[in-house]
């Protein structure tokens, strides 16, 4: 045990003394700073952002219809410089607007026809969907005059609206799409930096022939458990003062922030969401970790351990892919899903993926965190077996069934 601590103290120290893991966790809390501060320093305006648009637009109307229908579209778009000019054709429109005379031009046919002309449609342009309602609606009120209805019943008629109220008795799953779309991003970002590192770590001293000294003098369990927990906790550490000091700029900063949709859903998280959250955070990154590290010993030098961690990355990327996917399609109970839930590999985010869309019980939750538990005490004992055949192993890289030899020839 006290070799353990030993090499995890000497893994920590090196994380805490390392300019690149201070410096990167610095740059985090300015941003962090930065964000939440910043409503602080304009005075809680909402700030709009110049999308390139200019304040005023050009807009042509063309209109063969009834003249009460460019009066609504006049009166709606009342930050248009509008021209209306019916004499003009649809070819003499298009050219208008290629040529820049206008940004937009509308050549209405029928009271439910029209067509819109633009040189470069807009991302976020909703000009189309404007006229759209505003047409339907002038339809409706002369369909509705025609009738015989007065102009106060057709303005009660169309101008009537539905009120609603959504009452949850179990999860927002907009506010837990969040929630675990956010885990599973820090999550593949530990697992891709930290996982490396912990790799990386083996590899250089066993490429500076360091390693030859520690096997002789530390079991090597006590060197790879020391490697993986030390380079966790670092990660972990890392992670606990960004949220903390982000939980901090927030309360300081909470009258500004008021109304922020994304911070409300994190406000919002459950107590039992957030032991979930630790717990198949830990069991996630430790599960990768142990192969990163047994993946690193075998490396004879550093640049071999992108190639020897590469089956290790793809299968959890591929996981993390899956199950997004599946989310995004809001089929996470599909039964694809249900069986990765289970599968060590795959659980710490398809399960907590189905924990958060309330389609897991808390039963099947604890089974998937057995399983965890139990192939991450076999994949350790594994990680060990690998670890101390590897750091003997010199030369090109072992191919996969020279590895299964080797390991069929330590039992």
């Amino acid at each position: 045990m006290k070799q353990f601590f030993t090499v995890f103290k000497f893994e920590f120290k090196n994380f805490l003394k390392n300019k690149i893991f201070v410096g990167l966790t610095i740059a985090v809390a300015l941003v962090i700073t930065l964000v939440t501060f910043f409503p602080r320093f304009t005075g809680g305006k909402d700030i709009s952002i110049n999308l390139g648009e200019e304040t005023v637009k050009s807009l042509l109307i063309i209109n063969k219809t009834d003249e009460s229908l460019t009066d609504a579209i006049k009166s709606t778009l009342a930050d248009f410089e509008i021209t209306v000019d019916n004499q003009q054709s649809f070819e003499n429109a298009k050219e208008s607007v290629a040529n820049g005379d206008y940004k937009i031009a509308i050549v209405i046919d029928s009271p439910l026809e029209y067509k819109y002309i633009v040189d470069n449609l807009g991302l976020y342009d909703t000009t189309s969907y404007i006229i759209n309602e505003v047409m339907l609606s002038s339809y409706k009120a002369n369909y509705l005059a025609n009738a015989g209805l007065s102009a106060e019943e057709i303005n009660k008629f169309t101008n009537a609206f539905v009120t609603g109220e959504s009452v949850i008795v179990g999860q927002d799953q907009t506010q837990s799409f969040f929630h675990a779309y956010l885990l599973m991003m820090v999550l593949y970002v530990a697992v891709l930096v930290y996982g490396q590192l912990v790799a990386q770590s083996v590899a250089t001293e066993k490429s500076s022939r360091a390693m030859e000294l520690l096997i002789t003098s530390a079991d090597p369990k006590n060197l790879i458990f020391g490697k993986v927990i030390g380079t966790g906790v670092a990660g972990l550490a890392q992670i606990a003062v960004l949220l903390i000091w982000g939980v901090i700029c927030v309360v300081i900063n909470k009258d500004y922030l008021m109304g922020n949709e994304v911070l409300s859903m994190f406000t919002n998280i459950s107590p039992s969401l957030v032991i979930y959250t630790i717990v198949f955070f830990v069991l996630g990154f430790g599960l990768y970790a142990f192969l990163n590290g047994a993946m690193g010993s075998m490396a004879s030098k550093l640049e071999d351990v992108g190639t020897l961690t590469m089956p290790v990355m793809f299968t959890f990327i591929i996981g993390f892919v899956i199950t997004i996917s599946f989310m995004s399609a809001d089929k996470i109970d599909n039964i694809i899903i249900k069986i990765l839930s289970y599968v060590p590999f795959t659980s710490p985010m398809a399960m907590f993926a189905r924990i958060c869309m309330g389609t897991a019980s808390h039963f099947e939750a604890l089974i998937s965190i057995i399983i965890l538990i139990i192939s991450i005490f076999f994949l350790g004992r594994l990680a060990v077996t690998i670890y101390r055949i590897g750091i003997l192993m010199y030369g090109k890289p072992p191919k996969f069934n020279e590895i299964i030899r080797a390991l069929k020839n330590n039992k």
